[in-house]
């Protein structure tokens, strides 16, 4: 394993921190484990009154097509709306298109709700937190 790589397992971890509910997703990546973790992020939004969201994407497969699609269908299912301000970041570039995919459809052409794909998580929290003209 090389310096700064994460071990390769299967989890969500979903935490407030503060400013921002914090999602890091590792391994699998499919409709089941994308609505879980909604959920989760959900729950935490309403708990904390917090709707700040910095995600990290460390999956090991791609998101499918139809799965990326159903994210309109997860979103409302869950309850995110534009009110939701979502910071995603790719670490691993071959599983990067089916989250490009989401940003595509939830974002840009239904604007469902407010979220950018960043290179990097400095970019990603400076955007997030309204510190990027700083």
């Amino acid at each position: 394993m090389g310096k700064g790589e994460k071990p390769v397992r299967d989890e969500v971890i979903v935490e407030y921190e503060g400013d921002y509910i914090h999602v890091q997703h590792y391994g699998k990546n499919n409709y089941d484990i994308s609505l879980d973790l909604w959920r989760r992020v959900k729950a935490l939004c309403d708990q904390y009154n917090c709707f700040n969201i910095l995600g990290e994407n460390y999956t090991t497969e791609e998101l499918s097509i139809m799965d990326a699609f159903n994210h309109l269908k997860i979103l409302e299912l869950v309850g995110l709306t534009t009110q939701h301000r979502i910071a995603w970041v790719n670490h691993v570039e071959e599983t990067a298109k089916g989250i490009e995919f989401v940003e595509t459809v939830v974002v840009k052409n239904r604007g469902l709700t407010n979220g950018r794909i960043f290179p990097t998580v400095e970019e990603a929290k400076l955007w997030l937190l309204g510190k990027e003209n700083e």
